[in-house]
């Protein structure tokens, strides 16, 4: 088996892949379609908002300094106003809002992270997408573009390039759950294939439910039963001679500082 090798790891509730960028692009859509209605600015009549200003302003709000709990409470607070008692539009306001937040959040916690590690090598789940989809994304919302790479990295790898089930999905040809058959054995062989000759630092940017799956009794009996398609990649990697090491871990931002 030889020498084993360390994978590093930055486990997100939202990685960076095309699939992020599709819901990303729907959220600015139903954002665009409700400029159809605009809002009106308290105590100035003649002044309108888009509903991506309010957008904005809801993510001002939470970012400033830096996200907490309070924050949070005013960026939501922002929504419920100008959504003005319209429970769909408060809908789409929230629902955009909350994906973009979260988006935003694990880019930079998970760009921050990968620049201080330094590596050579980086994995990140999915396959190529036009980087200029996600910038637009991102500025339509005010929000600065994350680098996808640290400028450390040599060599980047998308590990569903070669994956078709994964590019069905983002067709949606078949479910996002369907597409994970056998998925996080295509990564093994990519990730051992990149890995197997040097000594270079390699990390690994994915969803925490394939980095840093639960250990729970119930989820190991499921996975040895072959029951849970998900959550097998660190044992997989590790039968190949390849320990998978979390040095970050990015939550839901709504759950962290939302209620």
């Amino acid at each position: 088996m030889g020498e084993q090798r360390i994978l590093y790891a930055i486990a997100e509730s939202c990685p960076f892949d095309a699939l992020l960028v599709r819901d990303m692009k729907k959220a600015v859509n139903s954002l665009l379609q409700l400029n159809l209605k605009r809002f009106r600015v308290p105590q100035e009549s003649l002044a309108n908002y888009s509903a991506l200003d309010i957008v904005k302003q809801a993510l001002e709000l939470l970012y400033e300094f830096s996200p907490s709990e309070k924050n949070y409470r005013e960026a939501m607070r922002t929504l419920q106003v100008y959504s003005e008692g319209d429970a769909e539009m408060l809908s789409v306001l929230q629902s955009s809002f909350r994906l973009i937040a979260n988006a935003v959040y694990n880019a930079y916690s998970g760009q921050r992270h990968a620049e201080s590690l330094a590596p050579q090598i980086l994995f990140l789940q999915g396959m190529p997408f036009e980087p200029s989809e996600l910038q637009q994304s991102f500025r339509f919302v005010g929000v600065r573009p994350p680098d996808i790479s640290p400028p450390s990295v040599k060599k980047t790898i998308f590990l569903d390039e070669e994956f078709d089930p994964y590019r069905l999905a983002l067709e949606n040809t078949i479910t996002e759950k369907g597409a994970e058959k056998g998925r996080e054995e295509h990564w093994v062989k990519v990730i051992r294939t990149n890995m197997a000759t040097g000594d270079e630092t390699a990390l690994i940017r994915a969803g925490t439910k394939y980095v840093d799956p639960p250990r729970t009794p119930i989820g190991g009996i499921a996975s040895r039963l072959n029951l849970m398609r998900v959550g097998r990649l660190p044992e997989l990697l590790r039968e190949n001679g390849i320990e998978i090491r979390v040095i970050h871990r990015v939550a839901d931002v709504n759950q962290v500082f939302g209620k």
